[in-house]
């Protein structure tokens, strides 16, 4: 794994042969992966030229991920500063990552609304609210992972029922748990799980994604006008 040094030597080497690298971010589970240009580096800092929206999603989750043809590996940095009006974004404190990043093929949304969902296995059920979902994926917070953790473990087949906002009834499809995560500073759990929508269900599915999907990208645009403001009333 290469250190502080050689990895500002890599993103110096971008700069002088004006080799963009593509970001990788998420706002309410949707993927902002843009190419973005390194426009210079000094004293172990970064500045680089970044999509609109890349920068509303790094200014909020204060890191990023860089990836790109030259690089040893995918970079995580902690975003320090961001000019939405010039659209730069200054990064620090990289350290490589692997290449297990932006894998993900199905676009994901986070709900607007709180939907919840019953995760069952034919005897026994848990309670949760879908944190976000696709067309073949959804995580859901519950208090009960680990209450019945011998039936609903890693690979465990279940079953999901919920009701879409714009369905009269609830749905049910197949799915498999694909991990479970402890939510530091609290008894909250967060499961992931891979899902099998039947043809039936997995129109209705897909519309609301595409929907939600409208939804938060409205919502990305009013957060960068209003980030842009408060730019312009700071400088």
């Amino acid at each position: 794994m290469a250190d502080q040094d050689q990895l500002i030597g890599y993103f110096s080497n971008l700069v002088s042969d004006k080799q963009p690298v593509r970001l990788y971010n998420t706002y309410r589970g949707l993927s902002f992966n843009h190419a973005a240009d390194i426009l210079s580096v000094d004293q172990g800092t970064v500045i680089s030229r970044v999509h609109r929206h890349q920068a509303v999603s790094m200014a909020l989750e204060g890191r990023t991920h860089l990836h790109g043809s030259t690089l040893p590996e995918v970079i995580r940095a902690n975003v320090i500063e961001v000019d939405f009006r010039r659209k730069q974004a200054t990064l620090s404190e990289f350290s490589g990552v692997g290449d297990a990043i932006g894998k993900r093929t199905k676009v994901r949304v986070q709900p607007s609304e709180s939907l919840e969902a019953e995760i069952c296995d034919g005897r026994r059920r848990i309670q949760g609210r879908i944190a976000d979902i696709s067309a073949n994926g959804m995580c859901i917070f519950t208090f009960h992972a680990y209450m019945y953790g011998m039936f609903f473990g890693i690979d465990r087949e279940v079953f999901i029922d919920f009701r879409p906002p714009s369905a009269d009834t609830i749905v049910r499809f197949t799915g498999i748990i694909t991990n479970i995560n402890n939510q530091e500073g609290s008894y909250l759990h967060r499961l992931g799980l891979k899902i099998f929508p039947n043809p039936e269900i997995e129109p209705l599915l897909e519309a609301y994604i595409t929907r939600q999907q409208k939804v938060i990208m409205h919502e990305m645009e009013q957060t960068y006008r209003t980030m842009c403001q408060e730019n312009y009333r700071q400088g």
